[in-house]
């Protein structure tokens, strides 16, 4: 029994190690399959990846799922074939979705920066008091200089439009951002009456507000025209105004200014009586210039008829003529002064006479040996009287008008505002 045993032992061992045996227990060879690549998609604009999974390629022209198990020849064999040939040919003229989008982006930009151009070709006009007429121009000659601009070449906008965009979006954006810092902040109004050119009589209105950090500053508020100047009519338009508009006026107005007139600043009957019934701790300013002014005018009247006359006689005298003008720049040259023209006295501001003196005093000499010259010849009638003039002592001391007192309280550069600003 053993003997057998062993021996079907034996045989099972020799039949394990047969050629055919080994044969059938060699392991299957693993096949590679090419995974979908982004790089491709430079080289082939019409492929994207496929939800069917990395084994796949879609094909956008075409709509399919490309098999790319044997790697980017499949690819290249489908861009081949007649239906992706027709495909692509058919999709040349067709725009994506986001292109639409994107052009349409790109116009409504181009058109909104054309729209911020004219606005701002409406704040330079009102900015530098440019007569709207000049719109009827400049729109042709920013095409025409800046003919590559997309945004110069939507730019319309005629005298009209300027003038809309000034008065409804410029002036009236302006105005309300105004309205809410006066509702906001304690402000002080400033009251001027006066008639324009076409005998319009109007009432300007400015704010002085101080805004955050004590920065006080300035607001034009409104120009209002008006028929009657009494105190009373005054005071009323400027409720009406705060009114429309809603502005606190009793809770946030704690100054008033203005200018000496009876009907501004007047005891009785005035706009001042009746703003302190309204608002009775509210603090009250004249103009000091036109105090001054007023001081000026009645101090020039003690002085001699000669000295006023002379200085309207040397203006006339050279104001028209072209040729007595460059006769006296001979007498200038010869007396070492500047060439300078004289100057118009004026009759309503008297401390802008101060700048008068000052030129006839500097030219003093000059005016002396010119008008000599006229007078020694006796046809001149004018050149005598003026040189009749420059002798008299009064005119020679009019220095004593050429004190510190304008340059102190009316010049534009004064101590006395230099401190106030500060």
């Amino acid at each position: 029994m053993s003997s057998g045993s062993d021996s079907n032992r034996v045989d099972s061992d020799t039949d394990d190690s047969s050629p055919s045996a080994s044969t059938s227990r060699k392991r299957p060879k693993l096949a590679y399959k090419q995974k979908y690549k982004k790089d491709w998609e430079k080289q082939m604009p019409w492929l994207q990846e496929s939800q069917n999974g990395a084994s796949f390629g879609w094909c956008k022209a075409c709509k399919c799922d490309i098999k790319i198990t044997h790697g980017k020849g499949d690819l290249v064999k489908h861009e081949y074939t007649s239906k992706h040939t027709k495909s692509c040919v058919s999709t040349v003229g067709q725009k994506t979705i986001t292109s639409m989008f994107a052009e349409k982006t790109k116009e409504m930009t181009t058109e909104m920066r054309a729209k911020e151009a004219e606005i701002r070709i409406a704040g330079f006009v009102a900015e530098h008091n440019l007569p709207f007429k000049i719109m009827e121009h400049l729109p042709d000659l920013m095409r025409a200089v800046c003919s590559d601009s997309a945004i110069a070449k939507k730019i319309k906008c005629g005298p009209t439009k300027i003038k809309s965009i000034i008065t409804n979006v410029t002036g009236e954006t302006h105005r309300q951002n105004l309205i809410a810092l006066m509702n906001s902040n304690k402000f002080s109004l400033i009251a001027d009456e006066s008639t324009d050119r076409s005998c319009t009589k109007n009432l300007c209105l400015v704010a002085r507000i101080n805004c955050n950090n004590n920065n006080v500053k300035d607001y034009f508020l409104a120009l209002i025209p008006i028929h009657d100047a009494t105190g009373a009519a005054l005071f009323e338009h400027i409720i009406q105004f705060f009114n429309k508009y809603g502005i606190d006026f009793k809770q946030n107005c704690i100054g008033f200014a203005s200018d000496g007139a009876n009907n501004m600043m007047g005891g009785q009957n005035s706009v001042v009586s009746r703003i302190k019934e309204l608002i009775p701790g509210i603090f009250v300013m004249k103009c000091i210039c036109h105090s001054f002014h007023l001081c000026a005018s009645y101090a020039c009247e003690k002085l001699p008829e000669e000295v006023e006359k002379f200085a309207r006689y040397v203006y006339n005298y050279f104001s028209n003529s072209p040729k007595r003008t460059e006769e006296l720049k001979e007498f200038q040259q010869f007396a070492n002064v500047s060439p300078v023209k004289m100057l118009h006295p004026s009759s309503t501001r008297w401390l802008s006479l101060e700048s008068v003196v000052t030129r006839l005093l500097t030219q003093y000499g000059a005016l002396t040996l010119y008008f000599t010259d006229k007078a020694s010849s006796k046809k001149d009638q004018a050149a005598f009287s003026i040189l009749h003039l420059l002798q008299q002592p009064f005119c020679i001391s009019l220095g004593a008008l050429t004190s510190s007192f304008k340059i102190s309280f009316a010049s534009s550069n004064s101590a006395l505002w230099s401190s106030a600003r500060r």
